[in-house]
């Protein structure tokens, strides 16, 4: 009787070191997905922690002093509070981040030169993403209330017409969050992962992204602002187009409640706003349509992504970032606070 051996037949050595590159690459990209989870959870609790915090001891140690301002300026301290949450939550965990971890100050912070038409272009883009992004959004949050439900999501106002009142306000809620946001998304977590292919970076920061606001009416208007900022970013090699977004859509939105509150006030019709916003919405539309046929005819890298060079697939890349210990916490307890921002309509 013969015996047969039915062992694997021997690899070639080509074939064994595509196995041991395609290995040693998964294991890299593992560790650099639980350094993004890990930075997105302590983004999160930092930022909650501190906003509950100091607002207990605002509340606590200086309402006397609170009360004694004028109303026009009774929201200030909150609305400073809200900026200094941001900076130390995003803006300081992020430099940490990366003093940590020796990141490459290029990677996360890209400048190169742009001329300001391009940058007009990329920004009227951007912007016009985020737009029809923000109508699918509530249009959304309509679906919902088919089912009884809507999501409770903080909403400041200034409720007052003091003028310093809302330049602080601009600055908290637009100009703050615009750099320290984009700084960790856009910077720390895309840049740091653009490495393993454009698109797998600009799909999973915009993921993290969306699920960073915690319920479900912003989550996927935020996901998609993502990818429209993380887009400019690739494209222009620059940050600062995405910061600009960033702040642009959350300066008219700042606007319009500011104007919608004041004519209320005063008595007015909200007419005009509704008008003069669909005007600058026009406006911008119309430049993004031109930027769009100037881009594509006379740059070829126009919505081109850098393709990833290494042994992994797309899918595979997939699978290991988003089943990596930390992203798995992160997307847990954001998808936790999504659900419990819902409420049945009373």
């Amino acid at each position: 009787m013969n015996n047969y051996m039915y062992n694997t037949p021997p690899v070639s050595e080509e074939e064994y070191l595509k196995i041991q590159a395609k290995q040693n690459e998964k294991k890299a990209l593992r560790g650099r997905s639980i350094s993004t989870g890990l930075l997105s959870i302590i983004c999160l609790s930092v930022f909650s922690v501190l906003a509950v915090i100091l607002s207990t001891i605002m509340s606590s140690a200086f309402e006397g002093t609170v009360m004694l301002l004028n109303n026009n300026y009774a929201l200030i301290p909150d609305m400073l509070l809200n900026a200094l949450v941001s900076l130390v939550g995003f803006g300081v965990v992020a430099v940490i981040f990366c003093k940590a971890t020796k990141t490459d100050l290029n990677e996360i912070l890209p400048s190169e030169k742009i001329s300001f038409k391009k940058l007009v272009g990329v920004v009227a883009i951007g912007y016009t993403v985020c737009i029809t992004a923000n109508y699918i959004a509530q249009l959304f949050a309509v679906d919902l209330s088919i089912f009884g439900l809507e999501t409770m999501y903080s909403d400041m106002k200034t409720g007052s017409t003091s003028i310093l009142e809302h330049i602080v306000y601009i600055i908290a809620v637009s100009v703050v969050p615009a750099v320290t946001e984009e700084l960790v998304y856009r910077g720390c977590i895309m840049g740091r992962l653009r490495k393993y292919g454009d698109g797998f970076a600009l799909i999973t920061s915009a993921i993290l992204f969306g699920m960073m606001h915690g319920n479900f009416t912003q989550a996927p208007f935020a996901f998609v602002v993502g990818l429209a900022a993380g887009w400019t970013v690739i494209y222009t090699n620059s940050i600062f187009p995405a910061m600009i977004i960033h702040w642009l859509n959350n300066f008219m939105s700042v606007i319009a409640d500011i104007s919608y509150e004041n004519l209320e006030l005063a008595g007015y019709e909200t007419f005009y706003v509704d008008f003069v916003y669909m005007l600058i919405y026009a406006t911008v539309f119309v430049l993004a349509l031109v930027a769009v046929y100037k881009f594509s005819k006379s740059d070829k890298n126009f919505c081109k992504l850098k393709k990833y060079e290494g042994e992994l697939t797309f899918s595979e890349r997939i699978k290991t970032f988003f089943t990596s210990a930390t992203v798995i916490i992160f997307l847990a307890l954001t998808l936790l606070e999504c659900v419990t921002t819902l409420q049945t309509i009373k």
